[in-house]
């Protein structure tokens, strides 16, 4: 989780907050802030389900064995967070080596000459 948030923060290119609570005080704050406000703020499953590891299991099928080629994360993540960034970084390049060349084919019409 921490290194999806750091390539988000780096996409987005805003360094958002993150407070490390326990899971109890965590359950105990979202259920009395659900019932104070009318929106959802959190559920004790979300907490529970962050707190615990995964462990595959041996005889589980791959992305190999289904045919199915993976994804870098990052080279995913510009064209769906580019909605996120604020205004005055919303045109900004791509981050990525790959977006950064590909950007370069595009003529870029600079407004200040």
């Amino acid at each position: 989780m921490a290194e999806i948030a750091q390539l988000v923060d780096q996409e987005i290119i805003k360094h958002r907050r993150h407070i490390n609570v326990p899971i109890p005080v965590y359950k105990f704050v979202t259920y009395y802030l659900n019932k104070l406000l009318w929106w959802d703020v959190g559920s004790p499953d979300v907490a529970e389900q962050e707190g615990l590891d995964q462990v595959i299991n041996k005889t589980a099928k791959t992305f190999k064995d289904l045919g199915i080629e993976p994804a870098e994360l990052s080279n995913l993540t510009f064209h769906y967070l580019q909605d996120y960034r604020g205004s005055s970084y919303y045109d900004l390049p791509p981050s990525t080596q790959k977006e950064r060349a590909e950007a370069r084919k595009y003529l870029h019409v600079i407004d200040d000459q």
